[in-house]
């Protein structure tokens, strides 16, 4: 049984074993990150907590949290390694049975974590539970919305309007069970991750939840959103419609059917995503004069309508969007070292590319 704490803002200084690993990877996140860490002490008052970061970026956010936050437990870094790559390693690293995945640009509301780890003893039987997260006017924003994909889903989309997208969300109310949860503020149980052995490295970017999801599924279990367990999302702290987001999310959903259905499956669902983007891409462009949201949709959505070739092979280290990047005049590779700061060097013991 857990070990519940006494009521506190800052972590147990106790040596014993935590009852929660909490492992935030961040990506050039010095400006959110104070944030994200300063609200993990009153999220957590009532269990024993560790917190674990690695900086994927240019060493700023590790050498800020190693001054702001000494209590923090640094990974060095290993380069830009992936979301999935950078959790993994903070898992070796972690010491508590349950292994919270909390992302740089999340602000939990108080208690958030204590409600989580009530709502692990309260459906024991699950593998993972995932909190709610909310947009700036304290809605449920569309993370809450993921889904296991599926060629009904990327028709529907590519006919204009996502089925996931207006379906409702559950555990908003009360607890739910549900397929897939967001990867920005989920726990498992040590025993589930290692079963499955822990996130898809081969997911540089997008899906890799999703992945493990459909893994842990298959081996029989089962995943709860606690509807107590509550926090604000920054929203990736990128626009909505950044280019590069969407063609990583392009080449996460490509490597997902690539890894779990069949060749011409795969095949039809890559012409359904491109069909998506072409017609928002289009649709922008024509109306985008009256409506300036349509004409950054169509700026958005430019690079996966017009050049397929970068994504259409999900992250394959030959032929997909990583190698194009690197070989592709007018990118940038995200593998390509990153100048750390001076004041990071050093630093004893990362989010997403814009």
């Amino acid at each position: 049984m857990m070990t519940i704490m006494n009521d506190a803002t800052m972590p147990s200084t106790d040596k014993s074993a935590p009852d929660v690993s909490i492992m935030i990877v961040a990506y050039n996140s010095a400006a959110l990150i104070e944030s994200c860490i300063g609200a993990i002490g009153p999220a957590c008052q009532r269990y024993r907590h560790e917190t674990l970061l690695i900086d994927n970026g240019d060493g700023s956010t590790e050498a800020l949290v190693a001054a702001q936050f000494p209590w923090v437990r640094i990974v060095p870094s290993q380069g830009n390694i992936g979301f999935a790559g950078g959790n993994n390693l903070l898992a070796k690293q972690a010491r508590g049975p349950l292994l919270l995945l909390l992302n740089p640009d999340m602000v939990l509301h108080p208690d958030a974590i204590d409600r989580l780890i009530d709502g692990s003893l309260a459906h024991p039987e699950a593998a993972a539970w995932g909190g709610l997260t909310l947009d700036e006017n304290g809605q449920p924003d569309t993370g809450n919305a993921i889904a296991i994909p599926s060629v009904l889903e990327f028709t529907s989309t590519a006919l204009g309007r996502s089925l996931v997208a207006t379906r409702p969300i559950l555990g908003i109310d009360e607890d739910a069970k549900v397929d897939v949860l967001s990867g920005g503020f989920v726990m498992f149980t040590r025993e589930a991750w290692e079963a499955a052995k822990g996130l898809d490295e081969r997911f540089f970017l997008y899906c890799e939840e999703v992945d493990l999801f459909c893994r842990l599924k298959q081996m029989g279990h089962s995943f709860w959103r606690i509807a107590g367990a509550r926090g604000y999302h920054a929203a990736g702290h990128g626009e909505g419609f950044s280019p590069m987001r969407l063609l990583y999310q392009s080449a996460g959903k490509m490597e997902f059917v690539r890894r779990h259905w069949s060749r011409p499956r795969a095949a039809l669902a890559g012409g359904l995503i491109w069909l998506a983007a072409f017609e928002r891409h289009v649709m922008g462009r024509l109306l985008g004069s009256r409506k300036p949201r349509l004409k950054q949709m169509s700026e958005g959505y430019r690079h996966v309508a017009l050049r397929p070739r970068l994504w259409l092979a999900g992250y394959h280290p030959e032929t997909g969007l990583l190698a194009k990047l690197a070989s592709t005049e007018g990118f940038t590779s995200p593998l390509r070292p990153t100048p750390r700061a001076e004041h990071a060097a050093g630093t004893p013991g990362k989010e997403h590319p814009e």
